[in-house]
């Protein structure tokens, strides 16, 4: 009785695991992005204020920012690559919010905003 009872508890768990991915973390984008793009990405911490600077480091002058810096941006993973745009997804408290940032000379020159999910 005992033998079965472990059997059937082991068995159990290892489904549970299994069907929980076994804790296997999120895959990072295959998508190849610029170092300047990569640089900006690492700026992106979960505070606005660091979304504030690394726009200003990043963007060329009278940047449009499309209001980016209002929201504590982390997370950031990009979805695809258009020559010398990207799709960008940012995790902002319990939404994601994607932009689409193109870039000219290793400055952002432009910023669409693309909504959240």
């Amino acid at each position: 009785m005992k033998k079965t009872f472990f059997a059937v508890s082991l068995f159990t768990a290892l489904l549970i695991i299994t069907a929980c991915g076994g804790g296997k973390g999120e895959k990072k984008s295959s998508v190849k992005v610029s170092t300047e793009m990569q640089d900006f990405m690492n700026n992106l911490n979960g505070r606005s204020a660091s979304v504030t600077i690394a726009l200003e480091q990043f963007g060329k002058a009278g940047l449009e920012d499309q209001d980016m810096d209002m929201y504590d941006l982390k997370e950031p993973k990009v979805l695809e690559a258009n020559g010398n745009c990207y799709l960008l997804q940012c995790t902002s408290g319990m939404t994601k919010r994607k932009y689409n940032l193109c870039w000219e000379g290793g400055k952002i020159s432009s910023i669409e905003d693309k909504g959240m999910e």
